[in-house]
């Protein structure tokens, strides 16, 4: 099976950068956890009001684990920002359309080019 790999950009609210950074570090924390999370790295803008992830997992169903095991931080990190928006690429299955469903998110077939 191929990698599922995540690019996730958030819109963080005026004046909750600070709340932001505190809600990803406790997702940091228990990520570190999961033998399937291969990747998981926040990058913060300048202007501390935009943040893009890059996610990547052995396969859909550690997304799936990963997501499920982190859904009690989720809604504290959701409150500090104004936009989601998700990109999947790689492997995919129903769980984690379903686990995404209602998130903007789009999701991309490999179309072809180099891998080395």
């Amino acid at each position: 099976m191929a990698e599922t790999t995540l690019l996730v950009d958030f819109e963080i609210k005026p004046g909750r950068t600070e709340d932001f950074k505190a809600a990803a570090q406790k997702l940091f924390e228990k990520t570190n956890e999961e033998s399937g999370t291969l990747r998981y790295e926040y990058f913060l803008s300048d202007d501390g009001r935009r943040n893009r992830n890059i996610e990547v997992f052995k396969d859909a169903d550690a997304f799936v684990y990963h997501n499920r095991n982190v859904a009690d931080l989720v809604p504290a990190l959701f409150d500090t920002l104004d936009r989601v928006s998700i990109s999947v690429i790689g492997d995919t299955n129903d769980d984690l359309r379903a686990e995404l469903a209602d998130v903007d998110t789009v999701h991309f077939e490999k179309l072809g080019g180099i891998d080395r």
